[in-house]
């Protein structure tokens, strides 16, 4: 058993030992969200990152100094006149992400872009358009397509959905625009999991507090997106109820499954007798062991999607879930909200 044991770690070692791409690639920005969740992963894979694009000089010349094999510059076209890039990664100020977007793609670029890829549906539609001439393909930042309890649960719940109850809550966001911002990640999940939709009703509270009614033919929705609480105590969660049973997601870290009661001529069971409760878990976050796949940003998606957009750019064998057309029903329902 040890040298079984051995050899699997042995493996598993070599495998990493191993891993690394030959294309080089380009980031543009230095942001918070980049720095504590893009720039890890792309370490821990060891993507081999040519130039960083930055707005000033200064820090241009601060990234030449002080990071070895890496370029710093405030010229964008340098980089997409580079034959050596295969990928560029975008993660600037969301107003600029429509003409950045826009220039990789006219270069025949690849580019993986955070959200918002624009601001209006306008803009992404000429995007939708541009990228059919490209020789190069888009990825969008909607990491939550990729994460393993959604993927998981969207193979759950084929043709066997009744309703579902989803809240999305988060403290005062004064900063930007909440909807394009913060719940286009909601709205897309919505319209990744369940498809098509009819709105049968929208109400919105005297600040940012969205209730919105949807009906998912037959399957029908309440959503609650908003700002009016604590970041302190934010949550995701969503109650599903089918056929068969029901499942139940909390922050994208806990997914369960509890089957429901038979019932005898429309009596359920449980009313007549006691019935042991069993519920499945189906995927859980374990904080006790700090391995990779109990990483957040491996459950939460991130870790997957820039796998698979370095393997497009790589092998052209990634998959791309987050295309620019994909998305065409998201802006639809945000700009509702809007």
């Amino acid at each position: 058993m040890d040298k079984l044991i051995q050899l699997f770690k042995n493996l598993r070692k070599k495998k990493y030992l191993t891993l690394g791409y030959k294309g080089k690639f380009a980031f543009v920005g230095i942001g918070q969200h980049s720095m504590n969740n893009l720039y890890p992963i792309l370490n821990y894979l060891r993507v081999p990152i040519k130039y960083i694009v930055v707005n000033s000089q200064k820090n241009a010349e601060l990234i030449k100094n002080n990071f070895e094999h890496l370029e710093g510059t405030t010229d964008f076209d340098e980089v997409l006149n580079d034959a050596e890039i295969r990928g560029v990664f975008i993660c600037a100020n969301p107003k600029s992400h429509f003409s950045l977007v826009k220039k990789s793609l006219e270069n025949d670029k690849n580019v993986f872009v955070e959200k918002p890829p624009c601001t209006t549906s306008e803009e992404l539609k000429s995007l939708i358009e541009l990228e059919k001439k490209s020789k190069g393909t888009c990825m969008v930042g909607m990491q939550k397509r990729y994460s393993p309890i959604v993927q998981t649960l969207k193979n759950k719940i084929k043709n066997d959905l009744i309703s579902y109850n989803y809240r999305f809550i988060t403290g005062a966001y004064p900063e930007g625009d909440s909807v394009l911002d913060l719940f286009i990640h909601p709205i897309d999940l919505i319209v990744h999991l369940f498809g098509e939709f009819k709105v049968l009703s929208i109400q919105k509270s005297k600040n940012r507090s969205f209730f919105i009614h949807l009906n998912h033919n037959g399957c029908i929705g309440n959503i609650e997106l908003s700002t009016e609480y604590s970041w302190k105590n934010a949550e995701e969660n969503m109650i599903l109820n089918t056929s068969s049973g029901i499942y139940s997601m909390k922050n994208l870290e806990l997914l369960t499954f509890e089957k429901k009661s038979k019932t005898i001529f429309s009596i359920p069971i449980e009313k007549v007798k006691k019935m042991d409760e069993y519920v499945q878990i189906l995927y859980n976050r374990n904080n006790f062991n700090p391995i990779l796949d109990n990483n957040q940003l491996v459950t939460s998606g991130y870790y997957a999607e820039i796998e698979n957009f370095v393997h497009i750019c790589e092998k052209n064998s990634g998959e791309n879930k987050t295309r620019l057309s994909d998305l065409s029903a998201t802006f639809e329902l945000m700009n509702l909200l809007k």
